[in-house]
């Protein structure tokens, strides 16, 4: 074989490698470019929907705490500043959400005759309180920042929200009851021979259940209980013996998990066959003792305004988490009661049950 030949075929053989490889290095750089941008997409979508949701729980929360307001006081003004301070101490997007006045307008909700209700704003007599939550660039918390919209010509995006709670128009309630039934609920209620605190919590329910059957509405009644973890004890039912004699069988022991009791809670409220789309939808989360198990049960509250449901929050005893559960409760547009003894737990129990009347949450 010619030697010169042989050498110019090798030189031309290397010279077309190098050429594919020059090639593949160019469609990689494409590509990765490619990659890198559909990942900044996708954050960036991902953030403009966990901000959407963050603004639909601060705005929900100010309009429950507006609603309540409005319903206990009559007065709109106590009611604009209820909805204002709820909305507050929510975050979106990092930052409270802040209302202005005109976010909040009072108005008459009454049924029409397609059977659905209908919001006048500004038509008394007032029974309805309408939030409108706003990262609008016009808004008092200004519009959002994305992290890479710059690179797709977009630099931010402005959410809206709208939420109104009525008074006075549903008869319909839907309840999930969380029990704490840790450890700690065996403990004396009060000084040497009293009974424990499982045994007191006992005779409160008795007490809820008498309250509810003295009112005129329709009430489905469900259980959960949590210890280190939290169980289901009951689906949404009217025969309210049923969650008695099921609480009757529970045993306390074990730890703190505040946020999984809010977790199955949530779930009794949105997957029992039972649940009604017209009803007002109340959690009442009681506990004895400190959380010291799972995540943090604000955010389970959280997470339960999405569902449209208010948290009202009973501590009971002298070592339970005030603190902490009356955030729980202002989180999702309810309250907090504390119990120092058993028969204040029985008279604070009744008291939900006339505090959460007349109130309906409509999307």
């Amino acid at each position: 074989m010619n030697i010169e030949y042989w050498m110019s075929t090798r030189r031309r053989g290397r010279c077309r490698r190098m050429r594919r490889r020059g090639v593949m290095v160019i469609l990689m750089m494409f590509l990765l470019v490619g990659l890198l941008a559909a990942a900044a997409f996708s954050v960036d979508v991902a953030y403009m929907q966990l901000v959407r949701t963050e603004l639909r729980r601060a705005t929900d929360a100010g309009a429950r705490a507006g609603g309540e307001a409005l319903s206990r006081t009559e007065k709109p003004d106590l009611a604009r500043a209820a909805a204002k301070a709820a909305a507050a101490r929510n975050t979106v997007a990092g930052k409270p959400l802040v209302l202005e006045d005109a976010d909040i307008v009072f108005g008459n909700s009454a049924e029409g005759r397609d059977g659905k209700w209908h919001f006048a704003a500004g038509v008394e007599p007032f029974n309805s309180v309408q939030v409108d939550g706003n990262r609008t660039a016009n808004s008092a918390s200004g519009n959002v920042a994305l992290f890479f919209g710059r690179a797709f010509g977009t630099n931010d995006f402005a959410p809206s929200m709208s939420a109104i709670v009525m008074q006075g128009q549903s008869s319909k309630r839907d309840f999930a009851v969380v029990v704490d039934r840790s450890g700690s609920m065996n403990s004396r209620s009060g000084g040497r021979g009293s009974a424990s605190r499982w045994q007191a919590l006992l005779g409160a329910f008795g007490g809820f259940l008498a309250a509810l059957a003295d009112t005129k509405d329709e009430e489905e009644i469900g259980l959960a209980s949590y210890s280190s973890t939290s169980s289901i004890d009951e689906f949404l039912t009217d025969r309210h013996g049923d969650p008695t004699h099921t609480l009757n069988r529970l045993r306390p022991g074990g730890a703190t998990n505040i946020h999984s009791g809010i977790v199955n809670g949530t779930r009794v409220l949105t997957q029992s066959a039972r649940g009604r789309s017209d009803a007002v939808k109340i959690m009442v989360v009681m506990t004895d003792g400190k959380h010291n198990r799972g995540p943090e049960p604000i955010l389970a509250a959280r997470a339960a305004v999405v569902e449209g449901i208010t948290i009202y929050t009973i501590t009971f005893g002298h070592g339970a988490d005030v603190t902490r559960m009356s955030a729980v409760a202002n989180a999702a547009g309810g309250k907090h009661y504390h119990a120092p003894t058993a028969a204040d737990l029985r008279a604070i129990f009744r008291k939900v049950v006339t505090d959460s009347e007349g109130l309906a949450f409509v999307k």
